[in-house]
């Protein structure tokens, strides 16, 4: 990944994003011609892959058919700029994660080879919200019918930040004691907490439960 952000931005800067859109598809058509030879492991890696290369590919067709950067070849032209983006810091030494002005360090939360999240443009408005939401110090709120993907979105974007992402499902006896030994717990060991179905907290928990995430 941050291979492909230094990469990319040096095309936008030389004007060569046809030709990086080629080397992509010969790299797509390596992973996808590849023989895994019944190794289930091999297979979930290589399948991540994939998927990480077909986005890259759509970001750079978007790139293309977006006539001012072609025109002005401008890496700081919105619609690099609010990609999600990878660099190495050379003066720390540690990797940056972020969209736009807001970057963080990556934290090499070990999660396995999870299964990737199909990238979508909805998929890009909501780690721009949450991403920018944390630069002001916030907290984030996709919010949509069931099963359209909030709390996987979520997920996935902790993942991009090699950050742990613990779920918990709120119900009516949830109180306020309870959540504040997760808020407890969350802070202690620096992970994200994704809260389903907050909205079902009763009125009066979620009003000392506001107070407690404003103190956080």
């Amino acid at each position: 990944m941050i291979g492909f952000s230094e990469n990319c931005a040096q095309a936008v800067k030389k004007g060569k994003l046809a030709n990086y859109k080629q080397d992509l598809q010969k790299q797509l058509e390596g992973y996808t011609s590849f023989d895994n030879k019944g190794d289930n492991l091999l297979f979930s890696k290589v399948k991540a892959l994939i998927l990480d290369i077909i986005h890259n590919i759509d970001v750079v067709d978007q790139l293309t058919k977006d006539q001012s950067i072609m025109a002005s070849q401008n890496t700081n032209d919105w619609m690099w700029y609010k990609q999600l983006k990878y660099f190495l810091d050379q003066r720390s030494q540690q990797t940056k994660v972020g969209m736009c002005d807001a970057f963080f360090d990556y934290t090499f939360e070990y999660q396995g080879n999870a299964p990737k999240l199909v990238h979508t443009p909805l998929t890009d408005k909501c780690y721009l919200t949450l991403v920018l939401g944390m630069k002001m110090g916030y907290g984030g709120n996709p919010y949509g019918p069931a099963g359209t993907g909030k709390t996987e979105s979520v997920k996935a974007l902790g993942q991009a930040f090699g950050r742990q992402v613990l779920v918990f499902n709120c119900d009516e006896g949830l109180d306020y004691k309870a959540m504040g030994r997760i808020f407890i717990g969350l802070v202690k060991c620096g992970a994200w907490g994704c809260f389903d179905e907050f909205n079902r907290l009763l009125e009066e928990q979620l009003s000392a439960i506001s107070q407690q995430i404003q103190v956080i």
